[in-house]
């Protein structure tokens, strides 16, 4: 009977991380999933029109300047999905943290990233609209680079900004725009795996301050 019990209770607990995941989800849908996931599209359409009428080359080039913005439509929506939802601030006092759904909207925006990143690198290496296209690999360009933004609002999001937040995404995004990726192009690995390794580390202290008694204490003081 205790051993029944247990399972039950197991089970009972998955069907709930499952139903908040699920909830999560469909809360950060638009500003999320939806508007990242149709920026990816517009690129993906615009450089494959270009390949069409101008040719490959042009398009490619053209993709050098054009395809960073969805890594910048990713981490402005992140952004406003970890600092401009208050529903959000309701779970600070329910049994489920604040913390918990936070990483939860995190990984599935981290998702989200990567799909739309990967779809949009599908389409242009298709269309011939890669500069330098050196086979899927290339894919850690557009999805990592995402994916690295969603990261980056996760860890500034601890501000409790929505415009400090908007902020540090934004410089970031040019750092990686204009100086990180043209510098390692040639590297993929490099060019998203020692950023990924940093912000993973970043993103470990963020998770632990969220759910530090401290904070907790502030926000449940801020509400009263």
């Amino acid at each position: 009977m205790g051993a029944s019990d247990r399972a039950a209770r197991g089970g009972s607990a998955s069907g709930a991380w499952w139903a908040l995941l699920d909830a999560q989800a469909r809360r950060v849908r638009v500003v999320g999933i939806a508007v990242p996931l149709a920026t990816a599209a517009l690129v993906a359409i615009a450089g494959s029109c270009w390949a069409l009428a101008a040719g490959p080359a042009s398009a490619a080039l053209a993709m050098l300047g054009i395809m960073p913005f969805y890594a910048a439509a990713a981490g402005m929506c992140a952004a406003a999905v970890f600092t401009g939802d208050t529903l959000v601030e309701l779970h600070a006092s329910t049994p489920m943290e604040f913390r918990t759904v936070q990483t939860m909207r995190a990984a599935v925006l981290l998702v989200a990233a990567a799909v739309g990143g990967f779809a949009l690198f599908a389409s242009l290496h298709l269309a011939g609209a890669i500069y330098g296209d050196a086979g899927w690999v290339g894919a850690l360009s557009p999805a990592g680079g995402a994916a690295l933004m969603v990261l980056v609002a996760y860890a500034a999001a601890l501000s409790g900004s929505t415009r400090a937040t908007t902020l540090v995404v934004m410089l970031v995004w040019l750092f990686f725009a204009l100086i990180w990726d043209p510098n390692t192009a040639s590297m993929p690995a490099l060019q998203r795996g020692l950023p990924l390794l940093v912000l993973l580390a970043v993103g470990a202290c963020a998770w632990h301050a969220l759910g530090s008694p401290e904070r907790v204490w502030r926000k449940l003081g801020g509400a009263r």
